[in-house]
């Protein structure tokens, strides 16, 4: 509605206008209709450019991202913050850890200075990859380690994955040490326990946070069904059609392995 709104009003052509509405459909998966928008115009400035980089990175299509990259520089416009968080998070996405370095290289070389977006999407992509020990080092090395423990839990979480207790243990010490009572961090530490069969220390570790939980409001789920609001949270049995929930519940649950059976078997 408002972009025929913008083209009633003749607007269009309104260089600040088409880049939101770019952004507006790039970030919506709308990426056909945003590049037709792109396509248009006639000398799109820097913010167009990121709104479509950063829609095809997002949206899975990172070459295109590449491309579109390359294509802004031969362009005469240099990328900036915003341009390389969307590069660094496309390689993150795809694991691809040469074109991320690249990239980082890049922006190093530029004059940019990484802030926590591009060490979140840099740890990112090499913790998921396996390159535990590289991560580390990354986030010891910024000046983000003792600010933000997201950082810290990305590295945990990758740690399970990878089944290297060391490196998880550490990682959730630095966590804690910034956020003592962060029941995400605990989760997480007691999933790295139960990977590797150590099932006591992840049972001290639920006992933990339990206690946690006991201190704080619990996380509601809130559901509106036909005007009624149902509330739930984790464990709780008051809900008077709880038995039924759990049912349906098993009943997908069913749906979903007869689905990737299937799958498995549809491929062979």
């Amino acid at each position: 509605m408002l972009h025929a709104l913008v083209v009633k009003t003749g607007y269009e052509e309104n260089m600040c206008v088409s880049g939101s509405l770019i952004d507006m459909y790039a970030k919506s998966g709308y990426l056909d209709r945003a590049f037709s928008l792109f396509h248009r115009i006639q000398n799109p400035d820097l913010k167009c450019w990121n709104s479509m980089i950063g829609g095809y990175g997002n949206h899975g299509d990172a070459e295109r991202a590449f491309k579109l990259c390359s294509q802004m520089k031969r362009q005469g416009l240099d990328p900036d913050h915003v341009t390389y968080v969307s590069l660094l998070s496309a390689c993150s996405h795809r694991g691809l850890v040469d074109r991320g370095r690249f990239y980082w290289f890049c922006m190093m070389s530029d004059g940019v200075i990484p802030g926590v977006k591009h060490y979140t999407c840099m740890v990112s992509l090499l913790s998921r990859t396996g390159l535990l020990k590289e991560a580390k080092e990354m986030i010891v090395n910024s000046p983000f380690g003792r600010k933000y423990p997201e950082l810290w839990r990305i590295l945990l979480s990758s740690c399970i994955n990878f089944r290297d207790l060391d490196m998880g243990i550490y990682a959730a010490e630095q966590v804690l040490c910034l956020e003592p009572d962060d029941s995400p961090s605990h989760i997480l530490l007691s999933n790295l326990y139960a990977s590797i069969g150590r099932w006591d220390d992840a049972a001290e570790i639920r006992k933990k946070i339990r206690l946690l939980m006991l201190e704080k409001d619990p996380g509601l789920s809130w559901i509106d069904v036909k005007g009624i609001v149902n509330i739930f949270s984790a464990d709780d049995e008051s809900h008077q059609q709880a038995d039924d929930c759990r049912n349906e519940l098993f009943r997908l649950q069913a749906n979903l392995k007869k689905w990737e059976i299937s799958e498995i078997i549809i491929n062979i």
